[in-house]
């Protein structure tokens, strides 16, 4: 059920209670049942639409789900019974374990005495809460029962015999408010380049019609090196970390979330392309009229848009086609390079751009058009022209890069 409660009144409402996310669906929070299905979801939604029932829900762990199951429960006084009803988790088995802190609490070490499953201890509970759930609620084990209609006549039989609202006393309040603490950290920090992974780096690409994702592991000097096949995110990471081509962590998170990706993309029937959000597949183009001229292919063409300055740039909206001077200064992941914008040659020669403090983000990948230089130009220290989609957060999707930073420089000052 991993729920979560607060308020302590019999009066609840939906915005108050629950307080923590969990696999749940809330039905009348001044019911006096509490349903948990153990690991059978399908018995959730008929369970918590009876009359009586404050919240149904599963719990797949002895630990954390048994947890969040009795801070939830003695944060609402209204809830009286714990009806345990589905199948239990071979491993964990939660079900059994809540039958055992109802008969039995835990021990100095805050485990659940007689408990079964798999490392049933509940270090963020105080062992006078444990002692206000099981005076509070009654626990009814029905583990194994999946029959609705069974199920519905005891929901009833608990409503019906209702002792009403459980008095708490003042420390009894106090611990039904005490919450889950965390330290608070913010996202984000830089990825070290993987030049720097001494393992090489990895192309990952999918199969449609063999609906498998295709991986290719390089050495630093871009030699080949290993090849894999699966169809599992999970399996294809561990084998990797298996063998030891993955050396850096922020490495093996950044693969982890490609892998991912992939899967998804075969799954759903999406373009995956390494570095770049899913997509659903373009529509072909369609074939030209008999006798419709067409173009000899030349090169990359630039799309004619005007160069930005520092003021349009704080005026774009996500999608606008951009044309911009871009100073790379770190390299914050995979394909992604980190910098500032830079203005407009005044002079009109493309050599010489006042540097700005306006932080950007360019995205490039294989169908990016590198022109007057290679993947190996874009470094720290590389100077460019960018065209390509604005994106939110001051991402650029570069369609085009140019290499300027053997034939122009950076004003500073």
């Amino acid at each position: 059920m991993d729920t979560e409660t607060q308020a302590v009144s019999s009066n609840k409402s939906s915005k108050s209670w629950p307080i923590v996310p969990g696999t749940y669906q809330v039905g009348d929070p001044n019911g006096p049942v509490a349903v948990c299905a153990l690991t059978s979801e399908r018995l959730i939604s008929p369970l918590v639409a009876l009359p009586g029932v404050a919240i149904a829900g599963m719990v797949y762990t002895a630990n954390l789900g048994i947890t969040r199951i009795i801070v939830n429960i003695t944060s609402n006084p209204a809830i009286r019974f714990l009806l345990i009803c589905g199948k239990d988790s071979a491993l964990f088995k939660p079900g059994q374990s809540l039958v055992a802190l109802a008969e039995k609490g835990v021990d100095d070490k805050r485990r659940i005495v007689d408990a079964a499953g798999y490392d049933p201890v509940l270090p963020s509970i105080d062992p006078e809460q444990v002692t206000q759930f099981r005076k509070q609620v009654e626990i009814l084990d029905w583990t194994g029962e999946e029959d609705l209609q069974v199920l519905q006549e005891r929901v009833k039989s608990l409503s019906d015999r209702n002792p009403g609202v459980f008095m708490m006393g003042q420390r009894e309040t106090g611990l039904a408010r005490r919450q889950e603490e965390f330290v608070s950290i913010r996202p984000g920090g830089q990825r070290e380049p993987l030049l720097y992974d001494p393992k090489g780096y990895f192309v990952i690409t999918i199969e449609p019609e063999q609906k498998e994702i295709l991986l290719r592991h390089y050495l630093p000097d871009h030699t080949p090196a290993h090849e894999m096949r699966g169809r599992g995110a999970t399996s294809m990471l561990l084998g990797l970390l298996r063998d030891g081509l993955v050396t850096q962590l922020s490495h093996a998170g950044y693969l982890g979330e490609e892998l991912a990706k992939a899967q998804t993309a075969l799954q759903f029937g999406l373009r995956y392309d390494q570095d770049r959000p899913l997509r659903p597949h373009e529509t072909p183009a369609q074939p030209l009229a008999e006798g419709t001229k067409t173009e000899t292919p030349g090169p990359p063409k630039i799309p004619p848009v005007p160069v930005l300055s520092v003021k349009q740039l704080g005026e774009i909206v996500p999608g606008t086609l951009v044309d911009l001077f871009f100073s790379v200064t770190d390299l914050p992941r995979e394909q992604v390079l980190g910098g500032v914008f830079l203005l407009p040659d005044e002079t009109g020669t493309n050599q010489a751009f006042p540097r700005t403090s306006q932080r950007l983000e360019v995205e490039w990948g294989p169908t990016s058009k590198l022109i007057m230089g290679g993947a190996a130009d874009l470094v720290v220290g590389a100077l460019l022209r960018v065209y390509g989609n604005y994106d939110q957060n001051n991402l650029v999707h570069g369609t085009h890069l140019v290499v300027l930073t053997r034939v122009a420089k950076i004003l500073d000052g």
